[in-house]
């Protein structure tokens, strides 16, 4: 039971979403199949307890009855039955969710269903509905297209009704063509920022061209609309194209006019902003170290980095890791210490030991970097790799070679063996503990040459370190 498609989904599935989905199979309306609802039943039950669910043999039992045989190939027909309910109820739980969308399904039924007498009441309603939108991002202009196109279908039947006639007065072609173009371009816009953070993150060729999509946005002014000049500005400094003054106007704009996206996309206005600061701090411009921190604070506090509630351990490593190189140690140690309640309670005490050991590398306190990072598991690979790295500059910053060749060593096999590690990824961490290696163990005759071969190395983690290291030792 427990290898079934069904089962894995209602096991991700949250409390309430579980409870509704009772409810929706309870109901005669979506399910007349009994079985179904028994067998839903026991598996909302027993994932709702924590148990195991009962054995394909017990629940055909509980679901036909014991007088019937089990039937292995009947058994999972009806697993897969439950499932198209539960896609249904899905569907259903979204539209629920867009009321844009349930208002110009509902005056498309009235068209198609010649409801007179409705027609002029969710007019109205539907109008007022679209004025309130909060969300006004790509899809809220393909539904106000619809919706105009759809008043536009009703005037052949009702073209009699004064206050429809009025309604349609008020509509030009103009403004129906440009929320399609609207749409268009916020929607193209965005699928091309995707593809330049795709493109940037995996060193791919992939083509871009918004050219006819900029064309459209200079010949019907969609400048002025907000949620275009957003994914505009997005697209600029994701493509390089942008500046420090594009970055300000977007981080601007965003502040201003964060609401009108919906939440899904909220993340991807930060995300940009993000990407542009670590690119600019990659090249050496440290104050986009007090942008970054200020973004994340933001992301962090109105949730909008939140994932059903929490903050991701990776967020909370960059967050660490930009106030760290930024200086505030102290404000970092108390991110660490007041926000880890937003970590998931698996990952919080790892999170928090070793951001707490990078903390403490920075002050130099060395042996309370080695104390925190013994107490990290490295059943997650980062922390496995990342741990070890930061051992290794530990026993370095207090001279004690013996314990650090060790390590290289354990950590070299481990690389090696692991194969969970991309071998790109692994190559690097392999690279620095090999520099590393050669040079605590004073081999090289030229130390200018020997850092022109790290600068050359490519990938190789820690190269700044290293470098400097190197560099305070030939003076």
């Amino acid at each position: 039971m427990k290898e079934t498609r069904i089962y894995s989904l209602l096991n991700n599935s949250n409390k309430t979403k579980l409870n509704r989905f009772g409810k929706y199979l309870a109901s005669p309306y979506f399910n007349k199949n009994n079985a179904l609802l028994i067998l839903g039943d026991k598996l909302i039950s027993a994932i709702k307890k924590g148990s195991e669910p009962e054995t394909n043999l017990v629940m055909w039992s509980l679901c036909k009855g014991s007088n019937i045989p089990y039937n292995d190939l009947k058994f999972r027909k009806l697993c897969n039955e439950l499932l198209d309910r539960f896609e249904n109820f899905l569907i259903i739980e979204e539209l629920e969710n867009d009321k844009l969308l349930k208002s110009n399904l509902l005056l498309s039924s009235i068209k198609n269903n010649k409801f007179e007498t409705l027609a002029e009441k969710h007019i109205s309603k539907s109008s007022k509905l679209i004025d309130r939108q909060a969300d006004q991002s790509a899809e809220f202009y393909l539904q106000k297209h619809f919706y105009e196109k759809t008043i536009f279908n009703l005037k052949t039947d009702y073209e009699k009704k004064e206050n429809i006639s009025s309604t349609l007065n008020k509509l030009r072609f103009q403004d129906y063509s440009v929320n399609l173009h609207a749409f268009y371009v916020t929607e193209n816009l965005r699928h091309a920022t995707h593809m330049l953070f795709w493109r940037r993150m995996f060193k791919t060729d992939i083509i871009i061209d918004v050219g006819y999509t900029l064309d459209i946005i200079e010949k019907y002014k969609l400048g002025e609309f907000p949620a275009v000049k957003i994914y505009h500005l997005m697209y600029l400094i994701m493509s390089d194209e942008g500046n420090d003054e594009t970055f300000l106007l977007l981080k601007k704009m965003a502040a201003e006019q964060i609401e009108i996206f919906p939440k899904s996309e909220r993340r991807e206005v930060l995300d940009a902003l993000l990407t542009y600061c670590i690119k600019e701090t990659n090249r050496g411009e440290s104050g986009f170290y007090e942008h970054l921190l200020s973004i994340y604070d933001w992301g962090i506090d109105s949730e909008i980095m939140l994932e059903n509630g929490f903050v991701s351990p990776t967020t909370f490593r960059n967050y660490v890791l930009a106030g760290l190189r930024y200086g505030s140690f102290e404000e970092v140690e108390h991110f660490i210490h007041e926000r880890s309640s937003l970590l998931e309670k698996k990952y919080r005490e790892n999170a928090m030991n070793f951001n707490l050991a990078r903390v403490n590398f920075y002050k130099k306190d060395y042996d309370s970097v080695i104390s925190f990072l013994n107490k990290v598991s490295y059943a997650d690979v980062f922390y496995a790799v990342e741990s070890r790295m930061l051992l290794q500059a530990a026993y370095f910053e207090k001279n004690e070679f013996d314990a650090l060749e060790s390590t290289i060593d354990a950590f070299t096999k481990f690389l090696r063996r692991d194969k969970t590690l991309e071998t790109f990824k692994a190559s690097g961490y392999i690279n620095f503990s090999k520099y590393l290696k050669r040079f605590i163990q004073f081999k090289e005759k030229d130390y200018t040459a020997f850092i022109d071969k790290i600068k050359q190395t490519t990938p190789l983690y820690n190269k700044q370190w290293l470098i400097q290291k190197i560099e305070e030792h030939q003076a």
